[in-house]
This record gives structure tokens, sequence and C-alpha cells, in this order.
């Protein structure tokens, strides 16, 4: 999903850069149509790949097994300070440490 939507997104914006970039310096030996469709695939495949891997790496939470995701909890829990301690008395107490 990640994919497609990037894909889409970065085409698009290859498009608007490519026709801005045609409109400022010429369109070069591929002509207006090559250029910007150059810029919008260049554009498509790089922020589609980028997406691709943030989507796998967002999804891949839910694999977690319900061990796993105690152990996680606990973990988190461990460095995570009370409300009611400020933080100046928060830092004094992990520089002794």
């Amino acid at each position: 999903m990640g994919l497609i939507m990037g894909g889409s997104v970065g085409a698009c914006l290859g498009c608007l850069i490519g026709f801005y970039s045609t409109m400022k310096f010429g369109p070069g030996p591929r002509g207006y149509l090559g250029t910007i469709g150059q810029y919008a695939l260049g554009s498509g495949a790089s922020f589609g790949f980028f997406m691709m891997i943030g989507s796998c790496i967002r999804s891949d939470a839910d694999r977690l097994s319900a061990q796993d995701r105690d152990a996680l909890r606990k973990n988190m829990e461990r460095w995570r300070a009370p409300a009611s301690t400020p933080m100046a008395v928060y830092f004094a107490r992990s520089a002794k440490a």
C-alpha cells in the first residue's frame, strides 16, 4: 500500500517539478514530455520506495507475540518518569547513577 501511495504522490510532485524545470531551463534533448516523464518516474520510484519501507516498519508491530508485547511494555514502563516528579529532580537522579 505504501508503494502505491508513495508512487502516486511522488509522480504528482515529479510532474510539477518537471514542468517547472522545463519551463525554466528548456526541455532538453528528450523534449517536454520525455523530460517531465523522467522527473515523474524518478520522483515516484524513490518516494514510493521509501513509503513502502516505512509502511513495512510501521506495520511490523502488529506481528509481535503477546509475550513480546508484554516485555516491551515492561521495559517502556521502567524508563517512564512518574508524573509528579519534576524534570530537574529526574535529571539530577540520572546524573548520580
